[in-house]
C-alpha cells in the first residue's frame, strides 16, 4: 500500500513553473473570504479575484468573477456538462480507479485530489474569470490553467483547494466549444499532477512537458469526439514554414524567437498521440493506452516507448517509434499511418524542403525529394529513411531510394544540442507542386496556448 498524507501538503522548497502547473514559496498570505488568487499572464504577478459561487453540481462547484458576466444559468449548464460528460470521459481514460491510501478508499484520482487538498466534498472548484493575458493585442490567449500550488497549505497565493481556472473572454464568449475542451485538458494536468504525487509518496516528479501536453491534447479529443479545429489545420498550413524545417514537440518551445512556433508543438504532439492511439486501436489495445502512460514509472520518452512496444515490439526503441510516426506523416494512408481516421488520412501532408544541410534538434525530422538515389554518410544521431508513395515499407538502409528522403535526429535526450543533417537538395518537382496541394479551411484565431508558455513569452 502506498501511503501519502491526506492533509494539506506542505511545500518543502521553492519550486519552479512546470507545464500548466505553478508552485510558490512558503509564505502564508491571508485571502479575503469569497476571493481567489489568480495570476496575471503578462506580468506573472498574483492578484485577488472577487468571485461569487453560482452553482453547485454533483462533482463541481462553479464560481465566477463578479465582473465576468456569467449567469447562474450558464454556470448550471457548465456544471451539467462537467458532471455528465467531461469528468467521466477523462476519468475513464486517464485516472487510476478504486484504490486505497492509508486505509481510505477512493473512486478515482479526482476524489483523491479533493482530499489531498484538504477537502472532503469530492467536488472540483471551477473559477470562471477573464484571464489576464495578451489578448486582444495578440492572436493568442490562455483558455484555462491548473495551479499545482493550490494543493500546498503554506504556499504563497495558494487557494488551498483542488481547482481549475477557465477563461470567460474570449474563451466562453467567443470559443465555447474550445473552452469546454479546455476543461478536459486541464483535468488531465490535474490528474497527472496528483498521480505523480501518489506514485512518489508525496514528492512531485513531473513528466516531460511533451508527454503531459500530449495526454491533455487527447483528453480534448476524447471529450469532443472530433478533432480540435486548431491542431490539424495548423500542421497543414505551416504558415511560417517552421514545421517543414523540423520543429515539433520533443524539445518543447525550442524556437522561441518565433512566437507562433509554440503552436507547432501543440499541433505535432496532438498528431503524435492521436497516431499512437490509432495504432493501438488497430491491435485492440487502446482502452488503457493513456492510463498506462499516465501511471508509468518513467517520466521521459520511456513512458511512451514502454507502452508503444505492446503495440509493436520494435517501438520500444525511441528511434524506431519516432521514425515511423514521421514516415506516417508522409503517407498517412499507409498501414502504419492514420488508419481509422479518414479526416487525418485526407488532410495530413508534409512539405519537402530543398536545403542540402540543416541543423536539427532531437526529435526533429525533415523531408527532401529524391531524384535517383541518395547515400549520405551517417553521422551522430542523424538517421535516414527512403519513402515511396506507392509502397508500404520504409527503406532504412543506404542507398536510399523512393520519392522522398526522411532525415531526422534520433537523439532521445531532449536537452541535447542540435546536430547537422544532410538533405538531398533536390528542387520540388513540378508534378508535386499541385498534386499534393490540399485545401483546408483557413485558421483565423484566436489561438489557445498554455499559461506556462504565455508567461514565458511575456517575459521575453
Amino acid at each position: 500500500m502506498i501511503k501519502v498524507k491526506l492533509l494539506f501538503l506542505t511545500a518543502l522548497c521553492t519550486i519552479t513553473l512546470v507545464s500548466c502547473n505553478f508552485f510558490f514559496e512558503i509564505v502564508q498570505k491571508p485571502l479575503k473570504k469569497g476571493n481567489f488568487y489568480a495570476q496575471n499572464m503578462i506580468t506573472s504577478e498574483y492578484y485577488e479575484v472577487d468571485a461569487k459561487m453560482l452553482y453547485e453540481g454533483e462533482k463541481c462547484v462553479i464560481w465566477a468573477e463578479k465582473s465576468a458576466g456569467v449567469t447562474e444559468k450558464m454556470a448550471k449548464e457548465i456544471a451539467l456538462e462537467y458532471d455528465t460528460k467531461i469528468r467521466p470521459k477523462v476519468i475513464e481514460n486517464f485516472s487510476r480507479k478504486d484504490f486505497t491510501v492509508e486505509d481510505k478508499y477512493f473512486d478515482d484520482m479526482l476524489d483523491y485530489a479533493n482530499r489531498l487538498a484538504g477537502s472532503d466534498d469530492n467536488k472540483l472548484t471551477v473559477l470562471l474569470l477573464d484571464i489576464i493575458d495578451e489578448y486582444p493585442e495578440t492572436d493568442s490567449y490562455v483558455a484555462g490553467y491548473f495551479n499545482g500550488g493550490n494543493f500546498y497549505n503554506n504556499a504563497y497565493y495558494s487557494n488551498r483547494r483542488d481547482m481549475i481556472y477557465i477563461d470567460t473572454y474570449p474563451g466562453l464568449k467567443l470559443q465555447p466549444r474550445q473552452t469546454y475542451a479546455t476543461f478536459a485538458h486541464e483535468l488531465q494536468h490535474l490528474i497527472n499532477f496528483v498521480t505523480r504525487i501518489w506514485m512518489y509518496k508525496g514528492k512531485y516528479i513531473p513528466m516531460d512537458t511533451w508527454i503531459d501536453e500530449g495526454l491533455s491534447s487527447q483528453a480534448e479529443y476524447l471529450y469532443l469526439e472530433q478533432h480540435s479545429p486548431e491542431r490539424c489545420k495548423w500542421f497543414v498550413e505551416d504558415r511560417k514554414g517552421t514545421i517543414a524545417q523540423g520543429n515539433n514537440f520533443f524539445v518543447w518551445d525550442n524556437h522561441s524567437e518565433i512566437p507562433s512556433a509554440i503552436l507547432d508543438d501543440y499541433a505535432t504532439v496532438y498528431l503524435f498521440f492521436r497516431w499512437l492511439y490509432l495504432q493501438a486501436a488497430n491491435e485492440g489495445l487502446e482502452s488503457n493506452l493513456f492510463l498506462d502512460i499516465e501511471t508509468s514509472i518513467f517520466d521521459d520518452y520511456k513512458a511512451v516507448t514502454n507502452v508503444a512496444q505492446l503495440i509493436n515490439p520494435e517501438w520500444g526503441d525511441w528511434e524506431t517509434l519516432l521514425g515511423t510516426w514521421l514516415a506516417a506523416n508522409y503517407y498517412p494512408k499507409n498501414i502504419y499511418g492514420y488508419t481509422g481516421d479518414d479526416y487525418l488520412q485526407r488532410i495530413i501532408k508534409v512539405k519537402p524542403i530543398t536545403e542540402q544541410t540543416i541543423s536539427l534538434y532531437p526529435g526533429e525530422g525533415v523531408y527532401s525529394f529524391i531524384d535517383d538515389y541518395f547515400d549520405p554518410e551517417t553521422n551522430g544521431n542523424i538517421r535516414y529513411a527512403g519513402l515511396a508513395e506507392n509502397e508500404t515499407g520504409i527503406g532504412t538502409s543506404p542507398p536510399y531510394t523512393g520519392n522522398v528522403l526522411l532525415t531526422f535526429n534520433a537523439n532521445a535526450d531532449h536537452t541535447a544540442k542540435t546536430e547537422t543533417a544532410v538533405l538531398t537538395g533536390v528542387p520540388v518537382p513540378a508534378s508535386q507542386i499541385t498534386a499534393r496541394s490540399i485545401q483546408t479551411e483557413t485558421l483565423t484565431g484566436p489561438y489557445v496556448i498554455d499559461a506556462r508558455d504565455m508567461l514565458k513569452r511575456s517575459k521575453r
